[in-house]
C-alpha cells in the first residue's frame, strides 16, 4: 500500500512543479503578495479539490464497488445536509485501504478508508469522523493556511496542497511533499493545528447532534482509537498519526457532547448493517467465509448476506445462492438483496432473470449508481448494447462525473460499433482519473474512427484541446 501513496505525492509535486497555463487560467490564483489576501476563495478552493481529485483517483486505490460507495455518499449528504454552512458540492470518496483513516481536501472533497467503516461500532462513530472531516472543510482550515505567509503564487500553494493531502494519508510521505515545496518553517503552519482539530471537533459535534446523531460518538470514537495506540505502540491507527487525539482533547469533546441532551437519536440503519457486512467480507472473504462456518452469527441475516459477499467474491456462486436462499426483503434491505439475487442470475448466464429483477430496481430506484451500473452491465452480457447506451446516457447526462459508468459506456459503445464515441468516452474516463496522457491518446484514436462524424469530431477536437493544456 506504502508504493501507491508515494506515487500520490510524487505526482502532486509534479503538478506543483508543471501545472499548465490552462490550469493557472482556471484555478485563476493570484499573486498573493499581501498576507492578508494569501487565502483561497470558494471557487478557487473548489476548482482546486476537483484537480485533486483526480489526482487522487490516479493514485490511490479507489473501493469499487457501487453499494458501499453509494451509502459512503448518501450518509455524507446527509450530514452536509445539517451543516448551515456548508456549500452544495461536497464529494464523499471511499478508499479500498484496510487501515483505519479519512481525509478532508480542499472543495469538499471528503475520503475515508474501507478500514474505517469496518472499525466502526455504529453508524454514529461513522457519521462523527465524517462530521469531523466536513467541519475542516466548512471551517476552511485548509484555506486559512495560506493565511501568514509574506508571498504565495500558484506553485508556492499547489505545493503546500501536496503536502497536506499526502499528509492526511500518509504523514512521512507528506512531510517530504512539504519539504520539496516549502521552506521547512513552514510545516509548522500546514499541519491540522491543536486549534483546527478543536474547532472541527466541535463543529462536527454540532453536526451529527443536527442530523439526529448521538454526539457522544465522536469522544467514544476518539477513546478507542487512543486505547488501541496504548494497547499496542507499535500499531498506532493512521487516524491518530493524522488526527494526534489526547486525553484532554477527548474530555473536551466529551465535556461538548454533554451540552445536548437528547436521548432519541438515530439507531442503526439497516443500510449501514449492511454495508458494514459488505466491507468486511470484501477486506477479507477467507475470514468471512470462515467465521460464518464456525457458527458466529449464522442467525443474523447480515452475517448470512455478508457470507454471501464473501462466497460471490471468490467466485462461489452456486453457494451464494444458497446462503441467501429464504431471505426476504423483511430482513434485507430490498436494494441489496435484490442487487445479489440479480448478480447470481447473471453469473449463472440467467440473463432474463436478472434483467426482470434488475428493471423492477430501477422503477423503485430511478437514477441510482448501484442499479444503473448492475443493469447496464447485465444489458451488456445479454446483448441488449443499445438498451444499455440509452440507459447510461441518461444518467451520465445528469451525473456526468462517475467513471465507472463512463467505462463501462465506452465498452457499450464498442460493443454498438460506434468506434469514435468508444475512444471519446474512454478519454473522459481517463481524463476523470488524471491520466492525461492516455485521454489524449484516446482521442487521438477518435479522430482516426472510420465511423466518425462532423458533430463528433469537432467535439472531440474540443476535448483534445483541453487534455492537450493540461500536458503541456
Amino acid at each position: 500500500m506504502r508504493k501507491p501513496i508515494q506515487k500520490l505525492a510524487f505526482f502532486l509535486l509534479a503538478l506543483v512543479l508543471v501545472v499548465p497555463g490552462g490550469a493557472s487560467a482556471e484555478l485563476n490564483l493570484p499573486d498573493m503578495g499581501d498576507p492578508s489576501a494569501a487565502m483561497l476563495s470558494p471557487g478557487q478552493e473548489q476548482q482546486l479539490g476537483r484537480t485533486l481529485l483526480r489526482e487522487v483517483r490516479r493514485t490511490l486505490p479507489m473501493e469499487q464497488d457501487p453499494l458501499i460507495n453509494a451509502y459512503v455518499q448518501a450518509l455524507g449528504q446527509r450530514l452536509v445536509s445539517s451543516t448551515p454552512d456548508a456549500h452544495a458540492h461536497f464529494r464523499f470518496l471511499v478508499v479500498d485501504d484496510p487501515r483505519i483513516n479519512a481525509f478532508a481536501m480542499p472543495g469538499g472533497i471528503v475520503g475515508v478508508n474501507t478500514g474505517l467503516i469496518a472499525a466502526a461500532r455504529d453508524e454514529s462513530e461513522l457519521a462523527a469522523v465524517m462530521a469531523h472531516e466536513i467541519a475542516h472543510v466548512t471551517q476552511r482550515h485548509l484555506a486559512r493556511m495560506y493565511a501568514g505567509s509574506s508571498r504565495i503564487d500558484l506553485a508556492t500553494g499547489l505545493a503546500v496542497l501536496a503536502g497536506i493531502i499526502a499528509a492526511a494519508y500518509d504523514p512521512q510521505v507528506g512531510q517530504a511533499a512539504i519539504v520539496g515545496g516549502l521552506a521547512a518553517g513552514t510545516q509548522a503552519r500546514i499541519n491540522h493545528t491543536r486549534a483546527n482539530e478543536r474547532e472541527a471537533d466541535r463543529i462536527g459535534i454540532t453536526i451529527l447532534e443536527a442530523a439526529n446523531y448521538d454526539p457522544q460518538a465522536m469522544p467514544r470514537f476518539f477513546e478507542r482509537m487512543l486505547a488501541l495506540s496504548r494497547a499496542n505502540p507499535d500499531s498506532i491507527p493512521d487516524f491518530l498519526r493524522t488526527h494526534p487525539v489526547t486525553t484532554e482533547r477527548i474530555s473536551d469533546s466529551r465535556a461538548r457532547a454533554e451540552q445536548y441532551r437528547g436521548s432519541d437519536y438515530r439507531r442503526d440503519s439497516t443500510e449501514f448493517v449492511f454495508t458494514l457486512a459488505r466491507v468486511k467480507a470484501l477486506i477479507d472473504p477467507a475470514q468471512t467465509i470462515e467465521r460464518y462456518r464456525r457458527g458466529g452469527d449464522q442467525d443474523k441475516p447480515e452475517a448470512r448476506y455478508g457470507y454471501a459477499v464473501a462466497l460471490l467474491e471468490r467466485g462461489e456462486v452456486s453457494q451464494a445462492a444458497q446462503a441467501i436462499e429464504g431471505l426476504t426483503d423483511d430482513q434485507v434491505p430490498r436494494l441489496h438483496l435484490q442487487l445479489m439475487h440479480a448478480e447470481i442470475a447473471q453469473r449463472q448466464r440467467r440473463h432474463d432473470d436478472a434483467i426482470a429483477i434488475l428493471d423492477g430496481l430501477n422503477d423503485l430506484y430511478p437514477h441510482h449508481a448501484p442499479v444503473i451500473h448492475a443493469y447496464a452491465d447485465v444489458l451488456l452480457d445479454a446483448g441488449r448494447t443499445q438498451d444499455a447506451l440509452a440507459l447510461l446516457d441518461r444518467y451520465l447526462a445528469q451525473s456526468p462525473e462517475e467513471p465507472a459508468l463512463v467505462r463501462l459506456k465506452a465498452r457499450a459503445a464498442d460493443r454498438n460499433n460506434q468506434r469514435a464515441v468508444s475512444h471519446e468516452t474512454m478519454a473522459e474516463y481517463y481524463f476523470y482519473l488524471g491520466r492525461y496522457g492516455e485521454s489524449l491518446h484516446q482521442l487521438e484514436l477518435a479522430l482516426q474512427a472510420s465511423d466518425l462524424t462532423p458533430f463528433v469530431e469537432e467535439r472531440v477536437r474540443e476535448k483534445r484541446r483541453i487534455v492537450q493544456t493540461w500536458i503541456r
